[in-house]
């Protein structure tokens, strides 16, 4: 199509479109994209590799294209010349059906259990369980997510599980889900910490200890200097906000849980209250050793990530 003929026609489209009611340009842009062809998933995660192409195995950034396999590109490194792909050492490498993980992530979008995922998707169980914590495995391990302006922070517990386990470490006993717990008992509890601020940015850690050191390990590296921060009465707070020379609210009284009506840490309760009835209730428990990925998970939805952006965070 000619330059000029385009640009008459594209006036002509703009001046229909604008004479139409919101339902009807609703229903224009509904079939255009029903029009678009639905994009892969090698297609949405080969710009990211292009952005730092480089060897898995030896980091080179010296690599021929090396023909296809199933349609995905494969490369050879003039360094080392080991052949690979892109997924070649990330998370998603060596699962197959890759065709209907866009199916998949959109379950996950949904917060769906394993079951009603797998019957969407018609797959495996197992499967299902598999792609699960794949695609959460990247987001678990790292993510340098700031936090600034006002910041909510606390901490909470939930109980030591070995969900899934056929043999229980040391001298534990098997104990039904929702039983009762002896608090006092060393690891029956793992405490984890929650920050999140009023952009909506989200800090979360699985602590090894309740203690001073492992709150400022996991919170101070995330703080940018003089925020706000917003915390109960434990003194290991006190010592983060020196660290990160940030203003320290300190909602001690029950009676006096907001200062100045804008500082309190209800935003950050009513959180860890979600998460806590979502990993307890939907998902009937989760084991202790998967509880970063449930918590990376969390941070996904509580930003309302779409399927696309899972799946390229799943990729890193």
């Amino acid at each position: 199509m000619k330059a000029k003929y385009f640009a008459y026609q594209l006036n002509k489209i703009t001046q229909l479109l604008l004479d139409m009611t919101p339902a009807q340009r609703a229903q224009i842009q509904q079939r255009i994209q029903d029009y678009q062809p639905e994009i892969t998933v090698n297609e949405l995660i080969q710009p990211v590799f292009d952005t730092s192409a480089q060897c898995p195995h030896c980091n080179s950034l010296h690599f021929n294209k090396w023909g296809k396999s199933d349609s995905v590109q494969r490369y050879r490194c003039k360094t080392c010349t080991k052949t690979f792909n892109i997924k070649t050492n990330t998370p998603l490498a060596r699962l197959h059906k890759c065709e209907i993980w866009t199916k998949y992530a959109e379950c996950m979008v949904l917060k769906l259990t394993l079951r009603q995922a797998a019957k969407v998707c018609n797959i495996n169980l197992k499967t299902a369980f598999l792609w699960r914590h794949r695609f959460l495995e990247a987001q678990s391990e790292q993510y340098n997510d700031k936090l600034s302006g006002i910041i909510e922070v606390d901490e909470f517990f939930l109980s030591y599980s070995e969900k899934g386990a056929k043999n229980l470490k040391g001298s534990r006993c098997a104990r039904k889900r929702g039983g009762d717990l002896d608090k006092r008992k060393q690891g029956e509890q793992v405490a984890v910490l929650l920050s999140i601020d009023r952009s909506k940015h989200i800090i979360d850690g699985v602590l090894a200890a309740d203690n001073a050191a492992e709150i400022k390990l996991h919170l101070s590296r995330h703080i940018i200097r003089d925020s706000v921060l917003c915390s109960d009465g434990a003194w290991a707070y006190v010592g983060v906000a020196q660290d990160t020379h940030c203003d320290h609210k300190r909602l001690i009284s029950s009676e006096n849980r907001v200062q100045d009506k804008i500082y309190h840490i209800q935003t950050v309760n009513g959180a860890i209250a979600h998460f806590k009835g979502w990993v307890d209730i939907k998902m009937r428990g989760v084991a202790t050793k998967y509880l970063s990925h449930y918590l990376a998970w969390f941070r996904e939805s509580y930003v309302k990530v779409d399927f696309q952006q899972l799946l390229v965070a799943a990729y890193r």
